[in-house]
């Protein structure tokens, strides 16, 4: 390896860079992948599938799409594919839609209007209720 001196003085502080010789192989240091939002999207997908699936399945599709943006595209997409699964499983979130296409399909708030009179009439008042 060749010297090549860094100096505006001319004094007796001289710096020094090393350059590599032509034909030597270089390696840059690498910062390690930190892959821990691509094993929670994985992890949350599971559970989604397994267990409660309206509370875990919307943390699994949130650290899928971290994991994809952090450029964990392995991790981000076995962990969306399993927050979609989760979701097909989960007879919870079915209702939940299903329930909110019923309501607005049929406008459901004129099925309601008694019970939301009624409920302000025995004194439950409640600001999102609008009749």
């Amino acid at each position: 390896m060749s010297k090549i001196l860094l100096s505006l003085n001319r004094g007796s502080s001289r710096a020094s860079f090393n350059v590599a010789d032509p034909g030597a192989v270089q390696q840059q240091a690498v910062a390690p992948i930190n892959l821990v939002m691509g094993y929670c999207a994985v992890v949350f997908g599971l559970l989604g599938i397994f267990t409660i699936g309206f509370v875990f399945m919307p943390l699994g599709l949130i650290f899928s799409i971290v994991a994809l943006f952090l450029r964990q595209t392995v991790w981000g997409v076995v962990g969306l594919l399993l927050a979609v699964a989760g979701f097909i499983t989960s007879p919870n979130l079915w209702l939940i839609i299903g329930m909110s296409a019923f309501y607005v399909m049929f406008g459901f708030d004129e099925i309601m209007k008694p019970v939301f009179e009624f409920l302000r009439l025995i004194g439950i008042k409640d600001d999102l209720i609008e009749v």
